[in-house]
């Protein structure tokens, strides 16, 4: 393994090793490369972004695709409804 690579499973291992929920011998090779590469998984958990709308424009667009699937909804019931009116009357 290089060392980019090791850095980087050990990136993404970090939180689930804060946690205590790795099993053993990931546990010893974490222990073992924390001295390495601990800083910089700080660094990263730290810069991660929390999920949810990024900005407006991500809002606006689901706000849309909301507005469409209500809009079929919406057709969809008037069809049945006057599918029903035209087999039954």
């Amino acid at each position: 393994m290089t060392t980019e690579e090791k850095e980087a499973v050990f990136i993404d291992l970090y939180e689930l090793y804060q946690e205590g929920e790795l099993e053993e011998e990931t546990m010893i090779w974490m222990k073992e490369h924390e001295c390495f590469y601990q800083e910089k998984a700080e660094a990263a958990v730290r810069s991660i972004d929390p999920p949810g709308m990024q900005n407006a424009e991500d809002y606006q667009q689901v706000r849309h695709m909301m507005i469409f699937v209500y809009s079929l909804y919406a057709a969809f019931l008037l069809l049945s409804i006057w599918m029903t009116v035209w087999f039954f009357f």
